[in-house]
Formats: C-alpha cells, sequence, structure tokens
C-alpha cells in the first residue's frame, strides 16, 4: 500500500466511524428525544385538561351549594302523581282560609307533547262570594306549586238555591304539574 492509500485510509477510517456513530447512535438517540418530547407535551396537555377539569368541579361544588336551596324549592313545585295528598291539603286549607267550600275531584293524570311535564288536572266545584272565590284564586296562584287555571266556569245562583243574592258557582279546572 502505498502513501496515498494510506492517507486516504487513515481520513476514511474516521469519517466511516463517525458516519456509523451518527447512524447507529445518535439518530436513534435523537429519535427517542423526539418521541419522548411529544409524549412529554402529551401528558402536559393532559394534565392542564385534567386541572381545569378539577377546578371546573370545585367551581360546580360551590355553585351547587348556593344553589341547593333554590334547586330544592323548584322541585318543591311539582306534587307527587301517585299520591298528591298534600297539594289537596293546600287546597282545602286554602278554601277554609277563604272562607269557601269546595269538591275535588282529580279528572286525569296525562303529559301531552306540548307540555314538558307531566301533570294531574282537579276539577274544582264551590259555591262562594265573588271576593271569598278571588281570595282563593290569589292564593292558588301565589301558592308554591306550579299550576295553571283552565276552563273557569262562574254562574250566579238563583234566589231558591240560596239565602243570599250575591252567591256565585264556580266550575274550573287546574292544571299541576308533578314529579
Amino acid at each position: 500500500m502505498n502513501i496515498q492509500n494510506k492517507i486516504y485510509l487513515s481520513i476514511a477510517t474516521p469519517i466511516f466511524l463517525a458516519v456509523l456513530i451518527i447512524v447507529f447512535i445518535i439518530y436513534p438517540f435523537f429519535g427517542e428525544i423526539k418521541k419522548n418530547s411529544k409524549e412529554l407535551i402529551s401528558q402536559k396537555e393532559k394534565l392542564v385538561s385534567l386541572e381545569v377539569k378539577i377546578d371546573n368541579l370545585e367551581k360546580f361544588k360551590n355553585l351547587y351549594q348556593e344553589y341547593k336551596p333554590n334547586l330544592e324549592k323548584i322541585d318543591n313545585l311539582f306534587i307527587n302523581s301517585e299520591v298528591p295528598v298534600e297539594f289537596i291539603g293546600f287546597l282545602e286549607k286554602t278554601a277554609k282560609e277563604s272562607q269557601m267550600e269546595i269538591k275535588i275531584s282529580p279528572t286525569s293524570s296525562r303529559k301531552t307533547e306540548k307540555d314538558l311535564w307531566s301533570f294531574i288536572v282537579f276539577q274544582i266545584n264551590s259555591n262562594s262570594y265573588p271576593f271569598n272565590f278571588l281570595k282563593f284564586l290569589e292564593k292558588l296562584e301565589t301558592g308554591p306549586y306550579l299550576i295553571k287555571i283552565q276552563n273557569l266556569n262562574i254562574t250566579k245562583l238563583s234566589k231558591s238555591e240560596v239565602l243570599s243574592v250575591e252567591e256565585i258557582k264556580t266550575t274550573f279546572s287546574i292544571k299541576v304539574y308533578t314529579k
């Protein structure tokens, strides 16, 4: 081997070794670094997302405690559809406070496509003075239940039916929303 070949060989060998080191050691190392950095970014994004969810959960807990009394009030607006005893008691108490006698008959329990909630319809009949009846209606409207008055019929009673000429006969239906 001549000197020139030895020079080329001595230059080529370190270059060849450097290329081998780069290809088989450094390049896979950088590939692994790139892969790990992507995984680290993904984990950081997940961590940030979880922190946001935890913050939102804490805010929800605080808001829930703040709104809990109002949610209970809203729940109490609806009557128990299977046993509406409490609501019937409310009607009887309100009628007594308004100095009226009433007859209550539940007519139906249903839900239509127009209505968001199911309801029970009650038919109420009474004979009373107009002022007492209006007081009764006002108490129903401002009462603790979600109701809608329907089919209101008022007729003046004849002298033969009652002692007082001012007395009226009322028949109406109320729609009461249920749980």
